[in-house]
């Protein structure tokens, strides 16, 4: 007798303990059902394909006829039918789906969930260097600092769209939770890349006071190694910012200078004292530019020959960040 008590306790505990894993949808049935119901995804998307689960440690489901229907509209009968499948509706739309489980010695149960589509974009912005006019997106580097956005579009019980600022947002970065980050109003998570180094996924679960809506989003913001850019420095029309330095130039003149423009490195400008700039000339360092990102090729004999102009650059506190690049010069000298 103590067994049977026992064994029927801990029933009742994986009954109470094992609630449908649910974000914000509503699961209502009769007590003593020991019906569950669970959705995927749990936040669904407008327009979205979502699939409702059946369970019970209690019926025989495989037995059972179920009656599947959404929004009071009868959809499907079969025996034995644990899944079932459905689109969600508009964004702020609500839809509740009912299960009528006809049960071989128990007569009938029923059970219900809501939910409400919602959605939520994410955006995010590395704050690595770039130059002037400059169209192109703003990679990570490795250490790099990278602000992400959130932009909802959550529709509350009222039909209205809720402002950006009355929405709770919890923020995720790689599984954890950043509890300083999250919260009322809080739409833009900044972090800074660590050691070891790895890409990093972020999540948002954008969601109302009340908890009637919500939505989840995330993103993978990968990290990318710093480049090197050369452009020529010509003395009657400046830096020609519109053609990079590519491969081998053929020099004719009796100078030739470039100007290396560092993309992606986490420093403010070229001139940063965070960088270090190591030129060299087939191989043999040549210190002591001035300034550091520019070179000058100058040719003092007559003849032909060709050199090789490399530059290594690194940034001194974030020491993942460093890349090479080079070029070749034919010079043919009269």
């Amino acid at each position: 007798m103590i067994k049977k008590i026992y064994g029927y306790l801990l029933i009742m505990t994986l009954l109470v303990t094992a609630s449908p894993l649910i974000s914000f949808g509503q699961t209502t049935e009769t007590p003593g059902n020991f019906l569950e119901m669970s959705i995927s995804p749990e936040n669904p998307q407008p327009r979205q394909d979502v699939q409702i689960n059946l369970q019970s440690f209690f019926y025989d489901l495989d037995r059972s006829t179920i009656t599947w229907s959404v929004n009071g509209q009868n959809k499907k009968t079969e025996v034995g039918a644990k899944v079932f499948d459905v689109i969600a509706g508009k964004n702020g739309t609500k839809t509740t789906i009912k299960a009528s489980v006809i049960t071989p010695n128990d007569g009938t149960k029923d059970i219900s969930i809501s939910f409400v589509p919602a959605e939520v974009d994410l955006i995010y912005e590395s704050l690595s260097y770039t130059p002037p006019f400059y169209k192109g997106k703003s990679l990570n580097p490795k250490q790099g600092t990278v602000r992400v956005t959130a932009i909802p579009n959550l529709i509350g019980t009222n039909g209205l769209r809720l402002s950006i600022k009355n929405i709770i947002y919890t923020w995720k970065k790689d599984g954890s939770t950043q509890g300083s980050a999250s919260g009322l109003g809080k739409n833009t998570f900044t972090f800074t890349g660590e050691v070891p180094i790895r890409d990093a996924r972020i999540e948002v679960t954008a969601s109302s006071p009340d908890n009637t809506v919500s939505a989840v989003n995330s993103i993978n913001i990968i990290n990318t190694t710093p480049k090197i850019v050369f452009y020529e420095n010509s003395p009657i029309y400046g830096v020609l910012y519109g053609r990079a330095v590519l491969g081998t130039v053929k020099m004719f003149t009796d100078e030739f200078s470039v100007v290396a423009t560092p993309y992606f490195f986490s420093n403010i400008s070229t001139s940063s004292t965070d960088l270090k700039y190591t030129w060299s000339v087939n191989d043999q360092t040549v210190p002591n530019q001035d300034p550091e990102n520019s070179f000058t090729t100058k040719l003092l004999k007559t003849g032909s020959g060709k050199a090789n102009i490399e530059l290594g650059l690194e940034n001194n506190i974030n020491i993942f960040q460093k890349t090479t690049s080079n070029y070749n010069i034919n010079f043919m000298k009269k």
